[in-house]
């Protein structure tokens, strides 16, 4: 059956639940978070302590809208919980017709940039303040399906959103535990060495940079709380001025000095070596035969350290404090045998690779629900109204697949041709060979086929398909000079040939345009390990399923383990059974119902 686009006037109506405020009784109040973040429950006041003489009770279900910040998403539907607070005025309340809307399909569609613009435009010039007016809310148009497919859509995202605060849960606790871990250990190392002076184990270097009105140079910035190093702006000879600079090196023990004393302390990585910071940054290189930064840098970001660069970065209140030079020489730092470090400094890196693993997994669990809910808002309300859609099509929209299988070299030249001018068109740089292959790999998975092992082979990059360089797709477009080799911003890569004009018909006649754009905009801003770890976990799940074994995060964490060229992998991409499980929750976003 068709999705529709209807106003919200035919599916909800605004509640009249006002109740004259007595002022010796209690009510329990309630807000809404901005960007669809949902109603919470205040504070309790009572009614003398309201200005207002009316308020409103709210119900289970009920539309909640904020009528000064709807334009930036303050709206959403009230939870169990909620049941029985009141809210002023300025939050008007809607009854939904649950024949016809689910509420908690509602829920989801909060959360859409879909509906935040219209509140955005619906507000405009209402009042000074920008104030929704109620019956305004009510011209909101939403794109909706029947019922059961609602409860589809609704069931699929709310698993979703299970599952990846369920990963979120495990690797929190992952995390904490690797921390006291880490701090348990350091204190053991530390208990009873020898402490010295910051300037015997790793004294001050400065490396002068000569500035000139033509030159270039690279800052390098602190986070505070020790949080890392950070890239600002390239200046010119003409911005620095009068200012002195001075060259960072790799490894160095680096203190920005007005912020130290809340850790802004950081060891510079090879991606920094050679910037270049102003006098308010000191450089210290730790004795090889003594000391290693990472371990000092540990150090001095434990409340121990911290204590003492406090107290050497004497100032006013806040953030006029300073770490002086000649007292942060005189910090005193504990220096066990350098081999101790070593195994120490070792432990930090696993543990850093628990924490990138969490960050990767956050940055991608917060990606996640908003493109889904693109696909079934955005799209969906691009479509036609009288498009069929069945229900287990749209159990969450993302993407409908084409069912094309690539079943000639000819084809398969097309389909390179139409990913690399998608690349090309969108940010005008050419695409990697390493991208183009896992790239096609993603756009056949996208339409239907799942037996690819015929073709893609388990190399040390992932699932990789050596005829296409060598008599398939790739060669047949170069040999068509639909295709060619081009430099551009991040090295060398493939880009549109002389003739690429050529291959339109062909793209048009395949339908390859919409499968090209898609890979390009779910995976264009992935890194290459998360494009091949996708890539990898995916091969395994579809080897799996074809040998009837339940493709569980565990079997695939075995089934890579079991590989000689994939065993590797485990390391370098971090696998474990909480990423796997979380880059399957994904997978199945990408490819549900693919060739069914």
């Amino acid at each position: 059956m068709a999705w529709n686009t209807v106003k919200l006037s035919s599916l909800a109506c605004l509640a009249k639940r006002s109740e004259p405020v007595e002022p010796t009784k209690k009510y329990r109040q309630v807000g809404v978070r901005l960007w669809g973040a949902g109603a919470y429950e205040r504070d309790t006041i009572t009614g003398a302590e309201t200005r207002y003489s009316a308020l409103s009770r709210l119900k289970e279900d009920d539309i909640i809208v904020n009528k000064i910040w709807a334009r930036n998403g303050s709206v959403s539907v009230v939870s169990k919980e909620l049941h029985g607070c009141f809210v002023s005025p300025e939050f008007p309340l809607y009854v939904i017709d649950q024949t016809a809307l689910l509420p908690r399909f509602f829920y989801w569609f909060t959360k859409s940039h879909l509906l935040w613009e219209q509140c955005d435009k619906l507000s405009r010039g209402t009042s000074g303040q920008n104030r929704l007016k109620p019956q305004a809310f009510l011209n909101v148009s939403i794109p909706i399906p029947p019922l059961d497919e609602q409860r589809d859509l609704v069931c699929r995202l709310d698993e979703v959103q299970a599952k990846l605060r369920e990963r979120e849960a495990e690797l929190e606790v992952v995390e904490r535990e690797a921390n006291a871990m880490l701090f348990n250990a350091f204190q053991e190392i530390i208990d009873g060495v020898k402490y010295r002076p910051l300037s015997e184990v790793a004294p001050l270097v400065r490396r002068p940079v000569e500035v000139l009105l033509d030159g270039e140079y690279p800052e390098l910035g602190v986070r505070s709380f020790g949080k890392g190093t950070f890239h600002k702006p390239t200046l010119t000879g003409a911005d620095v001025g009068n200012k002195r600079l001075f060259e960072i090196h790799k490894g160095d023990l680096l203190f920005n000095i007005v912020f130290a004393w809340e850790g802004a302390i950081a060891v510079p990585g090879a991606e920094d070596h050679g910037r270049v910071g102003s006098h308010r940054f000191l450089t210290c290189v730790p004795k090889n035969e003594l000391a290693l930064a990472e371990f000092l840098r540990f150090y001095l970001l434990t409340p121990e350290g911290l204590q003492k660069v406090g107290e050497a970065s004497p100032g006013g209140a806040g953030r006029n404090r300073t770490l002086g030079i000649k007292k942060a020489e005189k910090i005193h730092v504990p220096v066990p045998d350098i081999d101790v470090q070593r195994r120490f400094v070792e432990l930090c890196a696993q543990v850093e690779q628990v924490r990138a693993i969490r960050a990767a997994t956050a940055k991608d669990t917060q990606a996640l629900i908003p493109a889904m809910l693109h696909e079934i808002f955005e799209r969906r309300a691009n479509t036609s109204h009288s498009a069929p859609v069945t229900s287990e099509a749209n159990v969450i929209q993302i993407p409908t697949t084409q069912d094309t299988v690539i079943d000639t070299s000819f084809k398969e030249a097309v389909l390179v041709g139409a990913i690399i001018r998608a690349f090309q068109e969108d940010n005008g740089q050419p695409i990697g060979n390493f991208r183009l292959q896992k790239a096609v790999y993603f756009a056949r998975r996208h339409m239907g086929e799942r037996v690819l092992d015929k073709n893609y082979l388990r190399k040390a990059a992932g699932p990789y398909n050596p005829t296409m360089r060598y008599s398939g797709g790739i060669k047949i477009a170069t040999e068509k000079n639909w295709v060619k080799r081009a430099t551009g911003k991040f090295g060398e890569g493939n880009a549109p040939g002389d003739t690429a004009a050529e291959m339109d018909e062909w793209i048009e006649r395949y339908k390859f345009a919409p499968t090209a754009a898609w890979v390009r905009d779910r995976f264009k801003y992935k890194s290459n390990d998360i494009w091949e770890m996708l890539a990898t976990i995916d091969y395994a799940i579809l080897a799996l399923d074809h040998e009837g074994t339940r493709p569980t995060p565990a079997a695939v964490l075995s089934y890579i383990e079991a590989d000689d060229e994939w065993r590797p992998k485990i390391e370098k991409l971090r696998l474990t059974e909480a990423s796997i499980q979380n880059a399957m929750v994904e997978l199945e976003t990408l490819f549900v119902n693919a060739g069914e």
